[in-house]
């Protein structure tokens, strides 16, 4: 449809998208199809005329994984409101990230906690994984740690936007917050270079506390290796999506010695 509308050839335009709300967000990477960027934009928005904005995504920066994003078509309105597994995120594209590729993984988290568990969230966002969580497990308490403003922010808005009781966000570095309870779960969303922020989990963990650990690789085995000097045992790994040609997100299940 797109290459019929702007006259484009399909082989340099997008096969792939994300809609969060209200936002249409893609990538290109052709030097012609970013000359036509407008006309692609507006052409998106002839095909999806319920969205209000069409955004090129050009990566991310920083440890705060800041995304870098231009509007090409429609208004200049980057703050939205996306329903996903049931759930209301509020969210702004230009200032944090949202990874579709992440969506089955967010729904195993749901099937595999189990009643009663006390669960800290170390690199929580706006609730990527909290707040589906919260919403449809019978979790006891779930504390969400971002150190973040912005995403800690949206995280407090939706916790509110989920009518949530069972949710306590802190603001600051997982590494340094103090206080929290022996967790039976924690999880660890974030990557690259999750593996450092290990010893801060085992630190709340107990004999038995389930660990998901996040984190790109180019190697598994050697990964493997690095993860078994900690005191865990991994019972588990998947790849969660491709994220380069060379690279792989993928989540390590362990469980603590």
């Amino acid at each position: 449809m797109l290459a019929n509308k702007t006259g484009l050839s399909p082989d340099i335009l997008p096969n792939s998208y994300q809609i969060l709300g209200n936002v249409f967000l893609f990538k290109l990477l052709n030097k012609t199809a970013l000359r036509n960027k407008k006309i692609i934009g507006k052409a998106i928005l002839s095909i999806f005329p319920y969205l209000h904005t069409v955004c090129l995504q050009k990566g991310v920066s920083g440890e705060l994984r800041k995304p870098k994003i231009e509007v090409i078509a429609g208004i200049k309105q980057t703050e939205t409101v996306h329903q996903e597994l049931g759930c209301t995120f509020m969210l702004d594209v230009s200032k944090v990230m949202w990874s579709k590729g992440n969506h089955a993984e967010r729904k195993r988290m749901i099937s595999v906690v189990k009643p009663g568990e006390t669960i800290v969230d170390m690199f929580a966002g706006i609730g990527y994984w909290t707040i589906p969580i919260a919403k449809h497990t019978k979790a006891a308490r779930i504390y969400a740690l971002e150190k973040n403003k912005t995403a800690f922010d949206y995280l407090e808005q939706n916790i509110r936007a989920n009518y949530l009781t069972n949710v306590t966000a802190i603001l600051g570095d997982c590494r340094k917050v103090k206080n929290l309870p022996k967790a039976d779960r924690i999880i660890m969303g974030y990557f690259p270079n999750t593996l450092k922020f290990l010893p801060a989990a085992l630190k709340i963990s107990k004999k038995g506390t389930v660990i998901h650990l996040h984190e790109l690789t180019s190697d598994v085995k050697k990964l493997t290796k690095e993860i078994w000097k900690h005191k865990v045992k991994i019972v588990g790994v998947r790849e969660v999506k491709e994220y380069s040609p060379s690279k792989r997100h993928c989540v390590f299940d362990l469980s603590v010695l």
